[in-house]
């Protein structure tokens, strides 16, 4: 709440993008060309319904229309003219676009182009505050690293200093189950250490790579970035941290994709400038989208060739990580028992299947014991969590079950994943069924393994 009023104050409205914050009702009526090239992308489903078991809404409801063939066809339907966009958005606003049913599918649909085409369409055309106010976040506060940094100050005093417990222990926030459900869901918020952007970091030889920081994740998991230097520094890279803005892959799952798109712009001409090797991410979610800015931009005249250059630089820490060898750890008295949940974004997106067990099993003393299903979606999917709650909640159980099995019969400690999202999610889950797990980025662990470990002081054996 506070960090809302935050929000809202005229002092704190920064926008360094150009979009419009209230789109006239004659701009979002305005047909998009992408429409026609979306139409031919459903087409090539054939309605054979191998996705049904990979979506995770439909497992929840069993409803078609909440399975990707029913929000294909009725997709089919809204850009051929014969469905309202009222009668499809609900459907298509339940979707976690977690992008499982593209992994399994044999016809090769685009489901993930063709969703996110219509949303931004159906966007356009929603006069709602709803609306207006995710714009407001996506433009004005997502991209104000400064608000960020407060808002977060503000949530550590409220869990640091009393009056979380206060506030659960009166149940103040009972008559608003929504706020409760958000309160909830909120991680620890850890002491912020900023990076400093443009020092060098490592060997001066080594390959150059960019790494970025992001919005959120820099705010609840801000150590997972001096984890991922210290990797990248130990297996011999260069690296900086670049000026950078918010990746924009929030406000694209929501169909505001001119955000996106201005976005994208100031983050190539500022990363592009040091000409880094490789741009690294330790976020599925906003790797996922840094890749897509060549598709983003791809009718920019201006930008469309650096668009491709910069996707095309973008890799996941831990993909890079596996392009050779890794440096000898350090640390040899790690006994962990590790089981791995695989991020959406990642594994049915970047398609980054194997990278991060590969390089966990070679840590000496680590055991990694498999989890069912890793690959299904937790039910995070960036603020699908906040905006559908109840159907968020029944898709993280399905998932907890899955966990609390492998947790009950190998005795796994640690689950490992790659996406703030999820880790939040996770936490969230395992708070709740009381489960003894933490939940690391891999990147975390391989940073443990780099490290000395500190001798214990001798014990004190008292005087004779």
């Amino acid at each position: 709440m506070i960090l809302v009023a935050f929000c809202l104050h005229p002092a704190f409205r920064y926008n360094p993008i150009g979009c419009p914050m209230n789109p006239t009702p004659s701009e979002t009526q305005t047909p998009l060309p992408h429409l026609q090239v979306e139409l031919d992308k459903l087409k090539a489903c054939i309605h054979c319904g191998m996705c049904l078991p990979a979506c995770p809404t439909y497992r929840a409801t069993g409803s078609e229309a909440e399975s990707p063939r029913g929000r294909l066809y009725l997709m089919k339907k809204l850009l051929e003219g014969e469905l309202q966009p009222e009668a499809v958005s609900p459907h298509l606003e339940q979707c976690l676009a977690c992008h499982g049913c593209e992994t399994v599918c044999p016809s090769g649909v685009q489901y993930g182009k063709v969703l996110l085409g219509t949303r931004e369409d159906l966007a356009q055309r929603d006069t709602s505050f709803k609306r207006r106010f995710k714009r407001y976040i996506f433009q004005h506060v997502l991209p104000n690293h400064l608000l960020l940094v407060i808002g977060g100050a503000l949530l550590r005093f409220y869990q640091r200093s009393g009056l979380r417990n206060l506030v659960r222990k009166l149940k103040l926030l009972k008559p608003f189950p929504q706020l409760e459900y958000q309160e909830r869901l909120l991680p620890d918020v850890p002491a912020r250490k900023g990076l400093p952007i443009g020092i060098i970091f490592g060997d001066l030889g080594g390959e150059p790579v960019s790494l970025l920081t992001g919005c959120v994740m820099d705010i609840f998991y801000n150590p997972v970035h001096w984890d991922t230097l210290e990797v990248l520094v130990a297996n011999g890279y260069r690296v900086t941290v670049p000026e950078q803005q918010c990746c924009g892959a929030l406000a694209h799952h929501a169909g505001e994709t001119d955000i996106t798109r201005e976005l994208a712009r100031l983050n190539i001409d500022d990363i592009l400038q040091s000409n880094p090797k490789w741009i690294v991410v330790n976020s599925a979610g906003c790797g996922s989208t840094l890749k897509e800015y060549g598709h983003l931009l791809a009718a920019d005249t201006r930008y469309a060739q650096k668009a491709e250059e910069f996707a095309s630089k973008v890799v996941d820490v831990m993909e890079l990580l596996a392009k050779k060898p890794l440096a000898p750890f350090k640390n040899y008295g790690m006994y962990e028992k590790i089981t791995y949940h695989a991020a959406c974004h990642l594994y049915h997106v970047q398609k980054v299947k194997n990278e991060p067990v590969e390089l966990l099993a070679q840590i000496p003393g680590i055991e990694l014991v498999p989890l069912e299903n890793a690959e299904a979606c937790c039910g995070s999917a960036g603020i699908y969590n906040v905006e559908q709650p109840a159907l968020s909640t029944e898709i993280l159980a399905t998932k907890m079950g899955h966990i609390k099995t492998v947790c009950q019969k190998t005795g796994a400690t640690t689950l490992a994943t790659g996406n703030p999202g999820c880790h939040l999610q996770l936490e969230k889950g395992i708070r709740e069924t009381g489960l003894p797990m933490i939940v690391r980025h891999p990147i975390s662990i391989l940073a443990q393994a780099y490290r000395v470990p500190q001798a214990s002081p001798p014990a004190d054996k008292g005087t004779s």
